[in-house]
């Protein structure tokens, strides 16, 4: 009798705590929810009204961006400034802080309600960016100094958070995080960051004797910078070379915990599971706007409708990315064609996804026209994240190079759209500065050549890898025939 009831009251306290474990992921799922769709709605607010939100057309004469990123006079190379940090401090908060937040969902599973409080806070400075990205043109260059003030309230709460984090998984994960030096390094690193670009920034604007407008002329700190990236003298590259290094330990003491967790095999690779909804989701709002794109006309006529038959040999490569994605199809749905076996499916993976970009890259290089380098792209963005979302449903964990490879990836990916796809609006607007950088390449240009080097890396990276396999394997059947013999 005392036996049955002590596996009865077993039994009851197990299903007890499943039951919370439940609720908690529940609510933990719904936040997700509320989440993504904030941000897939905010991130289509911010395309579709991309000269306002983007290129702050607003700021310019007649509200027109034909003068974005034209700095052939004093007037618009001070707007050009304003309108650059303002969009990168925005948008750097706006990313910043949903990313954070959706981050910190999947790690607080067993915090359940507790986060509810960080949770609206951290979508509070998200919500704030966005309402500031439509809202916040101005032509005092102090306006631009309070408003990058945001970030020490910021600050505050990411130390805050980090502490409270800390505290919690000591108790429901103590093995691993139990070394508090790690995250004082890394709030160290979080303060110094934000701190320098403050003391920058003031120095910046406070040296100004007279109009504090006039930003550019004379300006010590805007000359320091200007020389050491633009002078090709051995001053000018030691201090370029000091202040990348400060940059690299600085955001290495942030991620300081993550590095160490990655180098350990301690990090839990559940996140890339949870990020590919959120990659998803997004693609289909950048995939809908890049569409959108194709109907732009600008004076240059750049998209010309050539009739030549020679203007149409581009499509035999958008048909070639059809027969991949086809057989691709066939490889992991019929069963005949089915491979098995995670490393086969990654080389498999990475041969189609290197395929399609060096389709698409030739394609772009080989061929000048505008709508013949959009649709290039759309074709391969589009099949390469389908087949990234078939192997992600195929593949239940992958390793932890092999997904971040795939994250990097997919961004990448998705930063090229974006950057065409700007790049459609400002030549609907007689604006050809992607074309204007540093290089006989354009913007789109170096963004396909990146994506593709990429690509070929991570083909690389599981060649090494099936060859360490095959050496093991070798040394272990020689081994099993010494021993027979």
């Amino acid at each position: 009798m005392q036996t049955n009831s002590i596996t009865n009251k077993k039994i009851y306290d197990d299903f007890e705590s499943m039951l919370n474990n439940k609720k908690r992921n529940s609510f933990i799922w719904m936040l997700k929810i509320i989440l993504i769709s904030f941000f897939v709605l905010a991130s289509g607010l911010i395309l579709f009204f991309a000269p306002l939100t983007l290129f702050s057309k607003k700021l310019f004469l007649n509200q027109n961006i034909q003068w974005f990123l034209v700095f052939s006079n004093p007037t618009l190379e001070r707007i050009n400034y304003l309108a650059l940090f303002r969009v990168f401090l925005l948008m750097g908060i706006f990313f910043y802080t949903f990313i954070k937040n959706f981050s910190n969902t999947i790690e607080q599973k067993e915090a359940g309600k507790k986060y509810l409080g960080w949770f609206v806070t951290y979508l509070v400075f998200s919500l704030t960016a966005l309402v500031l990205l439509f809202t916040f043109f101005r032509q005092n260059t102090l306006d631009y100094y309070f408003l990058a003030l945001i970030s020490i309230p910021l600050l505050i709460l990411d130390l805050a958070y980090s502490i409270y984090k800390y505290k919690l998984k000591r108790k429901t994960d103590p093995l691993i995080h139990k070394n508090k030096n790690l995250v004082i390094i890394s709030n160290v690193a979080r303060g110094i960051l934000v701190f320098s670009f403050l003391i920058i920034l003031s120095i910046w604007v406070f040296s100004i004797k007279g109009n504090k407008n006039d930003f550019l002329n004379n300006n010590i700190m805007h000359n320091f910078f200007l020389n050491m990236f633009s002078q090709r003298d051995v001053k000018n590259l030691i201090y370029l070379i000091l202040f990348l290094i400060f940059l690299a330990i600085i955001l290495f003491g942030i991620k300081i915990e993550k590095i160490i967790l990655a180098i350990t095999k301690q990090n839990k690779n559940n996140n890339f599971k949870e990020k590919i909804i959120l990659y998803l989701f997004l693609g289909f709002v950048v995939f809908i706007w890049f569409i959108r794109t194709f109907f732009y006309k600008n004076a240059n006529d750049i998209i010309v409708a050539n009739k030549e038959p020679q203007t149409y040999l581009y499509l035999i490569g958008l048909g070639i990315i059809v027969f991949l994605f086809i057989w691709y199809l066939l490889i992991n749905f019929i069963k005949k064609f089915k491979v098995r076996g995670l490393l086969v499916n990654n080389i498999i993976l990475g041969f189609m996804l290197g395929l399609i970009w060096i389709i698409v890259l030739i394609n772009v290089l080989v061929f000048k026209n505008k709508l013949e380098t959009n649709l290039s792209i759309l074709f391969g963005g589009f099949f390469s994240l389908v087949i990234l979302l078939i192997h992600r449903l195929k593949i239940a964990n992958e390793s932890y190079y092999v997904a971040m490879f795939l994250e990097i990836i997919i961004i990448l990916m998705l930063a090229t759209l974006l950057i065409s796809g700007l790049n459609s609006i400002l030549l609907a607007n007689n604006n050809q500065s992607f074309y204007n950088v540093s290089s006989k390449l354009s913007l789109e240009q170096i963004f396909v050549i990146t994506t593709a080097v990429l690509i070929i890396a991570f083909n690389l990276a599981l060649m090494i890898n099936l060859f360490v396999v095959l050496m093991k394997l070798t040394k272990k059947s020689n081994n099993i025939y010494i021993e027979r013999n």
